[in-house]
């Protein structure tokens, strides 16, 4: 006969853990699609201006690169503030909060050429991005356990991207319907930002609370000597990608025709890195992060140096080329796990604004950098990206081994 047993504190306790460890893995599962479907929304938003904003503004392509600058340098002086407030007072407000002045400050530009009112309204939006950039990073690395960080890392890393991809297309798109009146691109790119506003708003949870973080008595980590090592490639990695927003406009100097052939060479290479992120995340789980960045590292010197020198011939080298790229892939979720790593919940807010802080600064100068070396052509800047990232990877390695 089965008799009935009285639930003892014993059982209380275990029922509380086991839903307790229900909730948190809902919670985290929720939060990270929540962060791969916003930062893919808004990459498209920003890719999307990366096309109408050399065609929108009245100026040459050093002009437009300084302005370009103005975003990512914004980014960087006010990207450790807003991280130290994440850990003070909270990721989801700031987030949301950064997503709606995006939202205005996009908007805004729509309605006005002037350099002035333009250069001030994109420096705006560097600090209303840092706000959102940190705070999602933030989020994640919140939500996800370092075992399987830099997979999840990479899914990141592949919403970004695919983001990006399909922002360039719709820019182009964009640019093409209203050829005449650009500013209701910037207004549809507004529409973009804003939805994603009010899908933070809904969806956006707190998955670790600041007052247990501010009662906690254990000592916090020291992250800027673990940092250190792996800046000089970082570095490198933030000023190339700078670099290759200059890319749509230096293809257009040049007279570059598209054609069928190359679009599908660009669409499997695209899918190989998009491949990648995640497979490299998850390599970085196993053989550990500073192993998958130097790798990817190498894997993108090879494909700027080939991808300058056969220029613009390349698709006679795409077999070659193609590997390289995927190599490549594996530099972003590596750091983007590594940096999540070594911070911990408490200081995970300031360590993502030093990341947020690398890649404004490296974009800043890649950005004008760019800027300078359309003017010689596309090869150049391709040959200056691999120019920079040879003595960095050996710098990395340096330091790594002295660690």
């Amino acid at each position: 006969m089965w008799t009935i047993q009285p639930i003892t504190s014993t059982h209380r306790l275990t029922l509380l853990v086991l839903g307790g460890a229900f909730v948190t893995r809902k919670i985290g599962l929720r939060m990270i699609l929540y962060l791969y479907l916003a930062v893919f929304l808004t990459r498209i938003g920003f890719g999307s201006v990366t096309i109408i904003f050399p065609l929108y503004l009245p100026a040459g392509a050093f002009q437009v690169g300084l302005i370009l600058a103005l975003y990512p340098i914004a980014e960087a002086c006010s990207a450790i503030p807003v991280g130290r407030l994440a850990d003070r007072v909270s990721r989801k407000r700031l987030h949301v909060m950064g997503m709606m002045i995006i939202t205005v400050l996009t908007a805004a530009i729509g309605f006005t050429r002037n350099l002035l009112d333009v250069s001030i309204l994109h420096a705006f939006m560097g600090v209303s991005a840092a706000t959102a950039a940190v705070t999602s990073l933030t989020l994640l690395g919140d939500a996800t356990k370092q075992t399987s960080r830099g997979k999840k890392m990479g899914g990141f890393d592949l919403a970004n991207l695919g983001g990006y991809g399909l922002g360039f297309g719709l820019g182009s798109l964009l640019v093409n319907v209203f050829a005449d009146r650009l500013s209701y691109a910037f207004w549809v790119t507004s529409g973009i930002f804003l939805v994603t506003s009010a899908m933070a708003m809904r969806f956006l949870v707190e998955p670790v609370r600041i007052e247990e973080i501010r009662q906690a008595t254990v000592r916090r980590r020291r992250i800027g000597a673990r940092i250190r090592p792996v800046l000089p490639v970082w570095i490198a990695q933030t000023v190339i990608l700078g670099m290759y927003f200059l890319l749509p406009k230096a293809f257009k100097d040049a007279n570059f025709v598209v054609t069928r052939e190359m679009l599908v060479f660009l669409g499997v290479i695209g899918g190989l890195f998009a491949l990648g992120a995640i497979v490299f995340g998850h390599v970085s789980d196993r053989v550990g992060r500073t192993r998958v960045m130097l790798l990817g590292a190498v894997g993108e010197l090879g494909f700027l140096v080939l991808f300058g020198w056969s220029f613009p011939n390349f698709l006679n080298y795409a077999l070659y080329l193609a590997p390289m790229l995927f190599l490549a892939s594996g530099v972003a979720p590596a750091i983007l796990a590594y940096v999540s790593d070594i911070s911990g919940k408490a200081k995970r807010g300031s360590a993502n604004a030093v990341y947020s802080v690398v890649l404004s600064i490296g974009m800043a100068v890649g950005n004008i950098l760019g800027g300078f070396m359309a003017e010689f052509g596309v090869k150049w800047i391709f040959f200056a990206g691999a120019s920079i990232l040879f003595p960095s990877i050996l710098a990395t390695s340096s330091l790594l081994r002295r660690k």
